[in-house]
């Protein structure tokens, strides 16, 4: 599953994010979303922003987003893991989907 914030033009940054607007049925679908990720599948800018913030957040969505896995595709960030190997095995990851 993907889901990302993108704007009508095809332009997904983070200084657009606050112009969001946050209603009941989007915040239903991230919960139910995050319920159902085993893992989380993240390129570096986003990895990089959600590093920066969320480990500060509290609550039981941010508990189960901290909790996940995080899998970076990156070539000028290096970090370890599996991603190769779980990639190649086109398995999902623990717990549910990516």
């Amino acid at each position: 599953m993907v889901t990302e914030f993108i704007s009508v033009d095809g332009i997904a940054e983070v200084e657009k994010l606050p112009g969001v607007t946050w209603n009941d049925e989007m915040q239903k679908f991230k919960d139910d979303e995050l319920a159902d990720s085993g893992a989380m599948l993240l390129g570096r800018t986003t990895y990089q922003i959600f590093a920066g913030s969320w480990p500060k957040e509290t609550g039981e969505f941010a508990d189960r987003f901290n909790a996940l896995p995080k899998y970076v595709a990156s070539t000028s960030l290096t970090l370890r893991g599996s991603l190769p190997r779980l990639m190649r095995s086109s398995s999902q990851p623990p717990g549910g989907r990516f």
